[in-house]
């Protein structure tokens, strides 16, 4: 009687290591699948975003020729990061009578933090004008 309870017993523990090596290789099996799945999903969403970006950038160079821009194009000069131009009204003829900050957002797109605080820095007046002169020899 005791053989047979140690037969069961270890039938039972084959069993056992036999259902656990089944389920390793289909739990793997299926975080196999869900990574490369996700994978291309990763991979279309970051090509969606660059392209995004990459257009927005052109985007952002033509805006000053649109008739809807309040700044002439000849007074703008575009930085690109953190802000993407700055219109130095009047400057193309000579007689420059304010200095405006531009951020251009399209479809949902908002400001990142780092841009809320340069504006805020701005309405708040808190731009300054410095001059480095360096002295030659």
């Amino acid at each position: 009687m005791l053989e047979v309870i140690i037969f069961l017993l270890l039938i039972l523990v084959v069993y056992l290591i036999y259902k656990n090596i089944e389920w390793k290789f289909k739990f793997e099996e299926k975080v196999r699948k869900y990574i490369e799945e996700k994978e291309e999903e990763i991979r279309r969403d970051a090509i969606e975003r660059s392209s995004r970006i990459l257009s927005g950038k052109a985007l952002e160079k033509m805006v000053p020729f649109l008739k809807e821009f309040n700044h002439s194009p000849h007074d703008v000069r575009w930085l690109g990061d953190p802000v993407d131009l700055i219109a130095f009204d009047g400057i193309s003829e000579g007689n420059p009578q304010k200095i405006t900050f531009i951020e251009i957002k399209s479809g949902k797109s908002r400001l990142s933090e780092k841009q809320k605080k340069i504006r805020q820095i701005v309405e708040e007046k808190k731009v300054f004008w410095e001059e480095i002169k360096i002295e030659e020899k």
